[in-house]
């Protein structure tokens, strides 16, 4: 899909810029990444603009790429004590059941992963820390918008393209976004049906801080067969000792 290639090749660049910065060599300009990375360089220009959007990358005078501040508020996210500690129970995840076991924050309406591992065969897809995906159509990101009502709902997604992002169980509006989050609200678990892709399931858990806000949210995906009940019960287990964590209880 279109969407996965740049997204694919976004993450390559963000990642061969930052990269290049870490060295304490002269950062890479818009051709010197195209050659770093074989990527052709009018999608080097595009995709770099568009980091430069998200604040993911920003360019000195000398018109070289750094990590933006948007990266850099990511990756202070992954110094908190919980999230590596979320490590252990991701592995356990992985290592328990065939599917891939993810903890995700949230930047506005998109979703954003923080840390992940895969079991042997899991099925991965261009899987990198950083990654960014829309809220609507993940397990993980819906997860995060569990306390959003229909109003804030309409507010957070009201400039979002949902035509052609997805998977055929995506939501196409805020309403199948709302209708979703009821049910799933209902059933204590949010349990996504092909939203992101074909074939792949995921359930997933919020994570709340101290003042009882979502901080973060935590998933399991895999094939529908993967998806037991088994380990809906272990993603609640893992969701409940790392909110422990967060809030120090």
């Amino acid at each position: 899909m279109q969407t996965h290639s740049s997204l694919s090749q976004g993450l390559r660049l963000l990642e061969t810029a930052v990269a290049r910065e870490r060295s304490g060599r002269p950062g890479y300009t818009a051709s010197r990444l195209a050659d770093a990375t074989g990527i052709e360089r009018s999608r080097v220009s595009r995709l770099t603009q568009e980091l430069r959007a998200l604040d993911y990358l920003e360019r000195d005078d000398t018109q070289a790429f750094r990590a933006g501040d948007r990266f850099l508020a990511v990756a202070a996210t992954l110094n908190e004590p919980w999230l590596r500690a979320a490590r252990v129970e991701l592995r356990a995840l992985a290592a328990r059941f065939r599917v891939t076991a993810r903890v995700t924050g949230r930047d506005g309406a998109r979703a954003v992963l923080l840390r992940h591992e895969a079991g042997v065969g899991a099925a991965e897809s261009s899987v990198r820390p950083g990654m960014v995906t829309p809220t609507w159509s993940t397990g993980a990101g819906r997860a995060l918008l569990w306390d959003h009502d229909r109003g804030a709902l309409e507010a957070l997604l009201s400039d979002v393209q949902f035509v052609g992002v997805g998977g055929p169980g995506a939501a196409r509006s805020v309403a199948d976004v709302d209708a979703l989050m009821e049910r799933d609200r209902a059933g204590g678990v949010i349990r996504a049906a092909e939203e992101f892709d074909d074939g792949v399931h995921e359930t997933a858990l919020p994570l709340r801080g101290t003042d009882g806000t979502i901080v973060a949210a935590i998933s399991a995906s895999g094939s529908a067969a993967e998806l037991t009940d088994e380990v809906v019960v272990a993603v609640a287990g893992a969701a409940a000792r790392l909110t422990a964590l967060v809030t120090g209880r």
